[in-house]
């Protein structure tokens, strides 16, 4: 498969006897993995067989040709992927995690802020981890009051953040 690749999810561990893995789901959407699907576990193709929704936002795949604990077992870890072509458009102002991670940020201006290094999902909006240049990590809220424009195909997102606060040595009396 030449076609740019994009990770859908990664295999946690084996459970039970049967061949059965439970995956991490990255976007949380279990029609992702119906039955017949395709997706690539490294350079190995795999096919659906069936799976179910499993504990803590987990699902329960069984793979075709995967039939035991042992040939489940080789899975652990490994992240599971698929064409591209095939994620559908993320809906107008949402952003799947993959078009996100590696973007430059700038502020207003154009300054470099760093660069989208993870996502954190806190349940009411994600939150980017971003490395900056010199070291260390800020956080920012994925808000509209803060994220201004997102460049999926530039790979470029402009926030316009807050002022720093002043630490009680910088105010004055």
């Amino acid at each position: 498969m030449s076609e740019d690749r994009v990770a859908i999810g990664r295999v946690r561990r084996a459970v039970g006897l049967d061949g059965r893995v439970e995956v991490e789901i990255y976007s949380g959407d279990i029609s992702r993995l119906a039955r017949g699907t395709e997706v690539l576990a490294g350079e190995r193709q795999l096919t659906v067989k069936t799976a179910a929704p499993g504990r803590k936002q987990l699902v329960n795949v069984w793979f075709e040709g995967v039939e035991d604990r042992d040939s489940a077992d080789l899975l652990r870890g490994i992240e599971l992927e698929m064409p591209e072509s095939t994620i559908p458009p993320a809906p107008e102002g949402v952003y799947y995690h993959y078009q996100v991670i590696g973007s430059a940020v700038v502020d207003l201006e154009g300054g470099e802020i760093g660069s989208v290094s993870g996502i954190m999902e806190t349940g009411a909006n994600d939150v980017y981890v971003v490395s900056m240049p010199g070291g260390g990590d800020i956080l920012i809220p994925a808000t509209r009051d803060t994220v201004k424009d997102v460049d999926t195909v530039g790979k470029v997102i402009t926030v316009d953040l807050p002022p720093a606060p002043h630490g009680p040595q910088d105010q004055e009396d």
